[in-house]
């Protein structure tokens, strides 16, 4: 089982830049047993694009001033929602985050839903188009994927799985950042940042998603976001 799951994780991570090669640019974006979480939450029913992104470039020097804060990808989804992607030093300066008072004025001025999904991420690398001019001129995208693995795998065999594919992944396309994620439910994938939708999509394919398919016997869950504003401290 170990054997197969090491072999299979890194099938599934074939392509991209980063490590060691790129430890000077984008290293907030990288290391090792990090902490990632996700705040989404509804779009007002009247929120036109623009007026989004503006209010996330107002807010965007507040969170240079974080502390244990890496990296924050504002986003918006097709599906209405907005948020942030968060990457940092550890799940306690995530949760004091949280517990702030800066987070939860934040949270009162939300109306609708508002959740937080939380990821430990055991490595975090660069990919070959870290330091891409896409992330100032608001083009990059992110996705998120979740697979469920087999039952009775261990969280180590995930790991180990995750260190044999970082070589593999300096060779994807477009790729500006992959964090390696274990989220709360067990479920293992990445968070990803891409220069572009075309680059994404390229890399989610559907020979991708059959690949998932075929070796864990699950669909492969990927979700989809623009981050048109990013902060990296």
């Amino acid at each position: 089982m170990l054997k197969a799951l090491l072999s299979s994780v890194s099938i599934l991570a074939a392509g991209l830049a980063a490590g060691t090669a790129h430890a000077q640019t984008g290293a907030h974006s990288t290391g090792r047993d990090l902490y990632a979480i996700v705040v989404d939450r509804d779009l007002p029913a009247i929120a036109p694009r623009a007026l989004v992104i503006r209010r996330f470039k107002a807010l965007a020097p507040d969170y240079r001033a974080i502390a244990g804060l890496r990296t924050k990808y504002f986003y918006i989804t097709a599906q209405r929602t907005r948020g942030g992607i968060y990457l940092w030093d550890s799940r306690a300066a995530a949760d004091a985050y949280l517990a702030s008072p800066y987070f939860k004025d934040l949270a009162a001025q939300s109306k609708g839903r508002l959740d937080v999904w939380r990821f430990d991420i055991p490595v975090a690398i660069n990919g070959p188009a870290a330091g891409s001019p896409a992330l100032a001129e608001g083009k990059a995208v992110a996705r998120i994927v979740r697979i469920r693995p087999p039952a009775g795998t261990p969280a180590a065999a995930i790991r180990a799985g995750f260190d044999q594919a970082v070589p593999a992944y300096e060779k994807t396309p477009g790729l500006i950042h992959k964090w390696f994620s274990i989220a709360e439910d067990g479920r293992f994938g990445g968070i990803y940042l891409f220069e572009s939708a075309a680059a994404a999509d390229a890399w989610f394919s559907p020979a991708w998603h059959d690949r998932v398919r075929k070796t864990y016997g699950v669909d492969g869950e990927v979700t989809a976001f623009d981050a048109p504003v990013v902060v990296e401290n």
